[in-house]
C-alpha cells in the first residue's frame, strides 16, 4: 500500500475515535437515565424497554467499533495494515474506503460471520 493511501486510512480511523466517544457518552447517560428514572410500569412499558435495549445496542456496538479502529491503528502501525488477517491476501481498497476498521478480505469476513 502507497504511503499516501495509509496516510489517509489513518486520518479516517484517527478522527473516527472522538465521534464515536461523543456519542457513546450520549448513548450512556440516556441509559443511566433510562435505569434510573422509574420501575417502567403503566402504559408505555413496553416502549420504554425497548428503548432502554436499543440503547445498550447502539452503545455496545460502538464500543466494538472503537476496539476495532484501535486495532487498525495498532496495524498500521505493525505494517500490517490492509493485509487480511486470516489468509494473508490484500484487502481491496474499496472495502478498506468503506469499512478502514476492517481486519478480514470480505471472504474470510463471510467465512467468520457464517461460522
Amino acid at each position: 500500500m502507497k504511503k499516501e493511501e495509509l496516510a489517509r486510512y489513518r486520518s479516517v480511523l484517527e478522527n473516527q475515535p472522538a465521534r464515536l466517544e461523543s456519542t457513546n457518552r450520549e448513548h450512556e447517560e440516556l441509559l443511566d437515565e433510562s435505569r434510573t428514572t422509574g420501575d417502567f410500569i403503566g402504559p408505555d412499558r413496553a416502549a420504554d424497554l425497548e428503548t432502554l435495549e436499543v440503547d445498550a445496542s447502539v452503545a455496545e456496538s460502538e464500543h466494538r467499533l472503537a476496539e476495532k479502529i484501535r486495532h487498525a491503528l495498532d496495524r498500521i502501525e505493525s505494517g500490517e495494515y490492509g493485509i487480511c488477517e486470516a489468509c494473508g491476501a490484500e484487502i481491496p481498497a474499496a472495502r478498506l474506503d468503506a469499512k478502514p476498521s476492517v481486519s478480514l478480505c470480505i471472504l474470510c469476513q463471510e467465512a467468520h460471520e457464517a461460522a
